[in-house]
């Protein structure tokens, strides 16, 4: 009985892995759900996502935070986000730390 209930377990877990996005496909949609809004299948399977996943779940509300001081910057200097430019190997240098890869 015991060998069963924990096949069952595992089988859930596979099945709850399977209908949800992976970790690299959060960090995307959840970066993007500030300019576009996720439609409600994609927002379902996120919230089961981190359900499982604590990482993912600390990632967004990191985000969550970050989006939130840059809205409060914005508002503090409003000509910061015209005036101020990251020169173009700045942008790809941390492009490639957010893709996690090496820079070289």
């Amino acid at each position: 009985m015991k060998a069963l209930l924990g096949w069952l377990k595992w089988r859930s877990i596979l099945v709850l892995a399977a209908l949800t996005p992976s970790c690299r496909q959060v960090a995307r949609l959840a970066s993007r759900r500030y300019e576009h809004p996720l439609g409600p299948w994609m927002r379902l399977r996120i919230r089961v996502h981190l359900s499982i996943c604590d990482a993912c779940e600390r990632y967004l509300r990191q985000l969550d935070v970050l989006h939130e001081a840059a809205g409060q910057l914005g508002e503090k200097f409003p000509s910061l986000g015209t005036e101020a430019r990251l020169a173009a190997e700045a942008k790809e240098r941390l492009k490639a730390r957010l893709r996690c890869e090496k820079v070289g």
